[in-house]
């Protein structure tokens, strides 16, 4: 079974409520997520608590994409 990351996105700098989304991979910082119609970069990426299983739970703070 592949691994599962639960992710606690929090978008900073605006009113954005952010989201909690299960993927497929670890986000990276730079990368681009798309949350709603908006689109956001990843700025920070860290564990909230150890893997359990096949579950990874990670928080992942997003700033506006500017392109």
């Amino acid at each position: 079974m592949a691994a599962i990351y639960k992710v606690s996105y929090v978008v900073t700098g605006e009113d954005h409520p952010g989201a909690i989304l299960n993927v497929d991979h670890m986000p990276e910082v730079g990368e681009k997520v798309e949350l709603g119609r908006r689109r956001f970069v990843v700025v920070e990426v860290f564990e909230l608590v150890p893997p359990r299983g096949e579950f990874h739970f990670l928080h992942a703070t997003l700033a506006a994409d500017d392109e």
